[in-house]
């Protein structure tokens, strides 16, 4: 029976030593994808070079912001600063992949202040050139691939210092019905909203949208537009722009980017956020809205939106209307994924009488919503892992098993665990504990099935065998539920 991993101590890196100038701080880490605003009211000032701190000109980009909603910001550049770099440094992730230059977050720590020095010098001189992206593609599950765009670690800091600037005007401009990647909002709290508005409020039919390839169709001409309303400062714009045309390297060669934004890139985000507040959220709010003739709500995440109407006329005209303003920016709608479905409290009661059968179901976010009924017979939505995800994931899980064939079992049970923890954090909420037995039966089977082709040896492991394995490193079941009627309560 293979032994127990030792858990090995980690080395602490130069951010993370006592004798740092900068009190250290936690950044996004093991936030999942709810995050928090750069500074917490609790956080110790920091000033490097004395005068006024970094955060106290962070809170009053804050206050102007709320102040004055049309405000534009026409002196933003000069944050990136000294101090604003190394705090941006200090919330890189240690573990991630180098860019073109093959440089890693530890290497450029070796020489940490004399680095930043001279990225600042090259910030304000003008003479500062942001390196092309690290193409990678990443498997989505369907057959398809999704590219990845890895940045060089002295990016990565600039792109953080922007997004810690900005946050500060935007965040205070965006949605309630906006979600993705924004300072202490979560997957968890969109669905539990959704819920709320489906459960709450008129909604007859549920608008369910896909923009094709959203992140790889950013118009970079009408981003910039779109920043100008508030940010006037034209090197801030420069440098942005600058990010986006850095372009891509595939297989060894540079190829230009003359639209979209690089997934997996620090900055990439938050723009698609702005894109997207001008383009879908504000327009929905301010235009849409009061020419409706019944109720209507939209949820969005990322580039992933739910529009939910009364009328089924509003939801046809919006719907028509959509596709136009999506084409002013360079956007469109992939049909096949595309649909207006009756769904809500009567649904199925109006799906009798026109003779159309059981309601049909939407995804959102990694599950499928479904009208269910309650204990008591009334209405309930009710959600569980969408097919396409848990496939994907089956797949993923599979693939990860083929790539462990040769590595002791003593290091691949463990982050076997780790792997179904993670699941079940996301997916175990309310009305979804079949299918996430399912994952866990199927994680199971698929551990035998990889222990048996490791040799010839264990090729012959019966499932009497197994099983006592397993007694004595089981499986995790799932733990903690995630209440999302709960979480709207407290809401």
């Amino acid at each position: 029976m293979p032994e127990k991993l030792k858990k090995q101590p980690r080395q602490m890196t130069l951010w993370e030593s006592d004798d740092c100038k900068v009190p250290a701080t936690s950044g996004n880490a093991e936030r999942g994808k709810a995050v928090r605003l750069t500074r917490e009211s609790s956080q110790t000032s920091t000033t490097l070079s004395g005068g006024t701190s970094v955060h106290e000109r962070l809170d009053r980009i804050t206050t102007r912001a709320k102040g004055d909603t049309a405000a534009k910001f026409n002196n933003v550049f000069t944050m990136l600063n000294h101090e604003l770099l190394f705090l941006a440094f200090r919330r890189l992730k240690r573990d991630k992949a180098p860019g073109v230059d093959g440089v890693t977050v530890d290497d450029y720590a070796a020489n940490l202040q004399a680095n930043l020095q001279g990225l600042e010098n090259r910030l304000h001189a003008g003479s500062y050139r942001p390196q092309p992206s690290l193409r990678r593609e990443i498997p989505k599950g369907d057959g398809k691939t999704r590219p990845l765009g890895i940045a060089c670690v002295e990016d990565k800091i600039v792109q953080r210092a922007i997004v810690m600037i900005l946050e500060r005007i935007y965040e205070v401009d965006f949605c309630d019905t906006s979600y993705g990647y924004r300072p202490g909002r979560s997957c968890h709290e969109a669905l539990a909203d959704l819920g709320q508005i489906i459960t709450r409020e008129r909604v007859n039919f549920v608008y369910d949208a896909d923009i094709s390839g959203f992140f790889d169709n950013v118009n970079h001409g009408k981003l910039i537009e779109l920043l100008g309303h508030r940010i006037e400062d034209s090197r801030m714009l420069r440098l942005i722009t600058k990010f986006l045309k850095s372009g891509v390297m595939i297989q060894d060669t540079r190829h230009d980017t003359d639209g979209g934004v690089a997934q997996g890139s620090v900055l990439s985000p938050l723009l698609a956020n702005v894109y997207l507040h001008y383009v879908l959220d504000q327009w929905f709010e301010q235009q849409v809205k009061p020419r409706l003739q019944g109720q209507a709500q939209i949820i969005r995440y990322a580039d992933d939106f739910v529009c939910m109407f009364e009328r089924k006329s509003d939801a046809e005209r919006f719907a028509d209307v959509l596709v136009k303003r999506l084409g002013r920016y360079s956007l469109e709608l992939a049909q096949a994924k595309t649909k207006l479905i009756r769904f809500g409290r009567f649904a199925r009661r109006d799906c009798q009488r026109q003779g159309e059968g059981a309601p049909d179901t939407f995804n959102f976010l990694g599950f499928m919503h479904y009208c269910g009924t309650s204990r008591n017979g009334k209405f309930k939505l009710k959600r569980q892992t969408a097919t396409k995800k848990f496939q994907a994931k089956v797949a993923d899980l599979k693939e990860w098993f083929r790539t462990k064939l040769t590595t002791p079992i003593s290091e691949v049970w463990p982050s076997l665990v780790s792997k179904l923890q993670g699941h079940f954090h996301y997916f175990h909420v309310n009305d979804n504990w079949q299918m996430l037995m399912k994952y866990r039966e199927t994680a199971r089977r698929l551990g035998l099935r990889w222990m048996r082709r490791r040799s010839q040896k264990g090729a012959s492991l019966s499932w009497t065998d197994y099983r006592r394995y397993l007694a004595t490193y089981p499986l995790p079941m799932p733990g903690r539920l995630t209440d999302l009627i709960a979480m709207t309560r407290a809401q």
